[in-house]
């Protein structure tokens, strides 16, 4: 059994392939995923058909984006600049509440359209395409808008520049996404406050043996599963130099006591929780849903800071937190700065007398599953989970990967 791969990565090769090879390109990328991994997430292919709608003659085209935000923030430029007719994006009615604005103004200041009803939208691309943008952007609600952007300004013949002036949000993933270009031959110029992005470089990506690594948001899942049981797991095919954010887990379970060390690919992990945690999550916000419950059952307090983007995630995570943590007995305290101050449970631990309901948000299934290991407890609507970890039960949190 395997973790899932990583959506973030996937999905930015998906894209990029269609840019450089066309569909193709996108196809044969598709199979290599197929070969290595049994099941893939529903996010990886909810963007695998998108592109394939897109190259299809059939008209008019619409755009199933579901409940993802990467399918949308990235294919809204991607026709926007290389699709000379309307698209209709459709999706779920959360997929429409979270942030959009920046990327839209965006889009519009380069002549774009954008018309929206209620759980869709039609993006027109503007008459007269550019083949070099300049453009800025407010960058405080999401680093996917720039990721999206600055992929698509690469298959344009003389590229672009994004400005932001704002502070970043979630900045490690546009570094991932510099990584991904650089598999496409395009070496973007990453700044403080800028991406330079050359034109006319994208070429379709070079067979890899292995094109896609373990999704370290999952693998954060096991781990902190190991550390909450105090017990020794190995994970494979785990890379550790391939740009993920969420590998920030690692330094933070050493530090409440944890070991951990690699035998190639593979992370050999001692699970221990000594101490609370302490951790800045404005690069790897997926991590607060798993932390927070680790906190709950930790010797201390802890305080998890850097959670700005987690209110507009597929749920509002914020409040998500709150509930869990009192599911199982232990209670938060919000401060200022996007932070929370989490108090373990002064309780032995017992089974909360009532289900917890995730509101649909994958991440908080895994969070509720790793305490549950402990306390037991009924989490509802576990199938949401397939977004990122299809197949997932909280059991596959007892075994090796």
């Amino acid at each position: 059994m395997h973790l899932p791969p990583s959506k973030s990565i996937a999905n930015r090769i998906l894209v990029l392939s269609f840019l450089s090879g066309g569909i193709p390109a996108v196809q044969k990328t598709w199979g290599q995923l197929q070969q290595q991994w049994q099941q893939l997430p529903d996010d990886i292919q909810l963007m695998y058909i998108a592109l394939k709608t897109l190259a299809s003659n059939a008209l008019p085209i619409t755009i199933n984006a579901s409940d993802a935000g990467t399918v949308l923030r990235f294919l809204l430029p991607l026709v926007a600049m290389h699709i000379d007719i309307p698209v209709k994006f459709i999706g779920s009615e959360r997929l429409f509440q979270r942030p959009l604005t920046p990327l839209i103004e965006a889009l519009t200041s380069s002549g774009a359209k954008w018309s929206v009803k209620k759980n869709s939208g039609i993006l027109t691309p503007p008459p007269n395409k550019k083949d070099h943008l300049k453009l800025t952007i407010d960058a405080e609600q999401s680093s996917q808008f720039i990721s999206g952007l600055a992929m698509s300004i690469a298959g344009l013949k003389n590229g672009g520049t994004i400005s932001w002036n704002t502070p970043l949000a979630s900045a490690a993933y546009l570094t991932l996404t510099q990584l991904c270009l650089q598999k496409f031959n395009c070496n973007a110029n990453l700044q403080k406050n800028s991406i330079e992005i050359p034109g006319n470089s994208l070429t379709p990506l070079i067979t890899e043996r292995r094109p896609l690594s373990t999704d370290w948001s999952a693998a954060a899942v096991a781990l902190c599963a190991a550390a909450i049981l105090g017990k020794q797991i190995k994970i494979c095919n785990l890379n550790p130099k391939d740009g993920q954010p969420d590998i920030a887990i690692l330094e933070i379970l050493r530090k409440v006591g944890c070991e951990w060390y690699f035998e190639n690919e593979t992370c050999i992990f001692t699970g221990r929780l000594k101490k609370g945690i302490h951790a800045d999550l404005n690069d790897c916000p997926d991590l607060a849903p798993p932390l927070a419950t680790l906190a709950v059952f930790a010797p201390n307090i802890s305080k998890l800071s850097g959670l700005s983007t987690l209110p507009h995630k597929e749920s509002d995570r914020i409040k998500g937190i709150i509930r869990l943590v009192e599911w199982f007995g232990g209670r938060v305290e919000t401060l200022a700065d996007s932070a929370i101050k989490i108090f373990p449970t002064n309780t032995v631990h017992h089974t909360p007398a009532h289900p917890f309901d995730p509101d649909n948000d994958h991440r908080l299934v895994f969070a509720a599953a790793i305490g549950a290991l402990l306390t037991g407890g009924t989490i509802l609507n576990q199938q949401c989970t397939s977004k990122s970890w299809p197949g997932f039960t909280p059991n596959i949190l007892l075994t090796d990967h």
